[in-house]
């Protein structure tokens, strides 16, 4: 059961959950980057998740303490909590008979509240993915030279984006996965293109800014045009881009995928912490 000193209050609402969790995203903006980005994208577009929830975990003191998120389809999103708050969490919606696919997060809040969902419903949890995040504390830097050359992407470029963003969601989510569109973040500057002999290579986008920190993200590179280092240009040069801008800049990578970790880690991303996704099953 939750510890007598921590809440759960339930938001439906966006606008009313970016509000609740504002002082908490100052405080730790890289943790609470991923509901912070989706929670402003639901403002702008209602219509992008159906049923979308969060939940403010409170302390005694009235001050919010714990961000949770779920956006159906997709798993029940652990932003920032103690494992003892993840617990209470999974034990105060296993009593709602909710009914989750899976949770992702932070590693040891996330494999907290698996344990005890699976305690209170039977069901099986399975490890999907383990995520490292990455910060960048120096300028990005490229140890070998890349052919071509990055700039902003446009609106003449919308239909490649598209394509590109869909490719890159169905990549990581599988296949079915819906990606939103880019036009918002093209009009702002934050998506970059690598082109080389005049064509664009590569691609990625960095979200807006929540406590001065942006999220890069939706590195795409189709496959036939891989091995040539261009998912290291664009990414080198967007993130010299908004630190330019004044902004701090992280991202997440598949642990499973020593070659992307290897890569940002020799642009000069730093390792900082590890999330998990875990899949529900009978």
């Amino acid at each position: 059961m939750p510890p007598s000193s921590t809440s759960f209050t339930l938001f439906t609402e966006a606008a009313l959950a970016r509000t609740a969790f504002a002082a908490l995203v100052e405080r730790e903006p890289q943790a609470l980057s991923v509901v912070a980005s989706v929670t402003d994208a639901l403002v702008a577009d209602p219509t992008r998740y159906a049923g979308p929830r969060w939940w403010a975990g409170t302390g005694a003191d009235g001050k919010v303490v714990a961000a949770f998120m779920h956006t159906p389809p997709h798993h029940l999103h652990i932003a920032y909590a103690t494992p003892a708050q993840a617990r209470g969490l999974a034990a105060h919606l296993a009593e709602g008979h909710d009914s989750l696919p899976g949770v992702g997060g932070l590693r040891e809040p996330t494999e907290a509240f698996a344990e005890e969902w699976a305690t209170r419903t039977g069901v099986t949890g399975t490890v999907a993915m383990e995520i490292g995040r990455f910060d960048l504390p120096v300028r990005p830097r490229l140890s070998f030279a890349v052919p071509g050359r990055f700039r902003a992407a446009t609106p003449d470029d919308a239909a490649l984006l598209d394509e590109w963003n869909q490719q890159f969601y169905e990549a990581v989510d599988g296949h079915g996965a819906r990606a939103s569109s880019l036009d918002a973040h093209v009009a702002s500057g934050r998506v970059g293109l690598w082109e080389d002999g005049g064509r664009p290579v590569s691609m990625a986008y960095a979200s807006p800014a929540n406590g001065g920190v942006t999220r890069l993200s939706g590195v795409w590179t189709p496959p036939e045009l891989r091995g040539h280092g261009y998912a290291s240009g664009v990414v080198a040069a967007l993130s010299s881009a908004r630190q330019d801008a004044g902004e701090s800049c992280m991202l997440y990578t598949d642990l499973a995928n020593p070659t992307s970790n290897a890569i940002y880690q020799a642009m000069g991303y730093r390792r900082v912490g590890d999330n998990v996704t875990i899949t529900f099953g009978a």
